[in-house]
């Protein structure tokens, strides 16, 4: 069956996802290239831990964005080549339903399973408990493959009270570790703690002035939020085991603030 490709449907096609136009366009290898592209870009990146980058979200941003505008008029400028097309196998509306289904369940999987399976997450910062380093609105990225925590690591973990709620704070003792608080000042194992010393200003209240001498259960960590007065961590509710944290926070990755964009989340 002879049928012209209409410009339109291969457009609308490539913006479901690269490739898929190219496939009602006539030209199966290049829509096979384009998806694979797009997917291997992705695991790649991942697994090379560059995703828990803001340089590396950013890149990728820039890359699918690139990848679709190719995509799309590269689908259109075929479809219009083929004025005159000859119906393949593939060319049957169920073909296009199966292979977007398929583009639907690797997506979803991807995106779903994006911290087991590319190493990173991507977490908005919902109040302050960690200013000034993160401020209410940032966005962060997070690195899920590193699983060596250490003092002074900014870490996104499961609320122990409710696992569904997600919070942002700082280790200040690691297992088998003596913490305490004396004069606002972190004590561990008996001797001041630097990496986790914050400005007088946000430690004024009696509970982060002072903390008797706690012993820290093995296999868990003790954390702290940086603005000690507004934080709801380990003083209230004890230490939190190591299974329950999601990853270690590397970059802020977008801000309200511009001058915040690109900053590396230090220990």
């Amino acid at each position: 069956m002879i049928k012209k490709r209409k410009p339109i449907v291969a457009l609308v096609l490539s913006i479901l996802s690269p490739g898929l136009g190219h496939v009602y366009a006539g030209n199966v290898k290049k829509g096979l290239l384009l998806f694979l592209l797009q997917y291997g870009v992705l695991f790649l990146l991942g697994k090379l831990g560059l995703l828990s980058t803001a340089y590396g979200i950013w890149f990728l941003i820039l890359f699918l964005a690139c990848l679709y505008l190719y995509a799309m008029f590269s689908a259109v400028r075929l479809a219009l080549a083929n004025k005159t097309y000859e119906l393949k196998p593939y060319n049957r509306w169920y073909w296009y339903l199966a292979i977007f289904a398929l583009i639907l369940v690797v997506s979803q999987t991807l995106i779903s399973s994006r911290g087991s399976i590319l190493g990173f997450e991507l977490y908005q910062v919902p109040s302050n408990p960690m200013k000034p380093i993160l401020q209410p609105g940032d966005y962060i990225s997070v690195d899920t493959q590193d699983q060596s925590l250490n003092i002074g690591d900014v870490v996104v973990f499961r609320y122990p009270n409710n696992r569904q709620v997600l919070f942002t704070q700082r280790i200040v003792a690691l297992g088998n570790d003596k913490v305490a608080i004396k004069d606002g000042q972190v004590m561990l194992n008996g001797e001041p703690e630097l990496i986790s010393s914050v400005d007088e200003s946000f430690r004024c209240s009696d509970v982060s002035i002072s903390m008797p001498e706690r012993v820290v259960p093995e296999g868990q960590v003790f954390v702290l939020g940086d603005w000690r007065d507004n934080s709801n961590d380990s003083r209230y509710w004890g230490a939190l085991p190591e299974s329950d944290v999601i990853g270690i926070v590397t970059y802020i990755w977008l801000s309200k603030e511009f001058s915040r964009i690109g900053n590396k989340i230090k220990r």
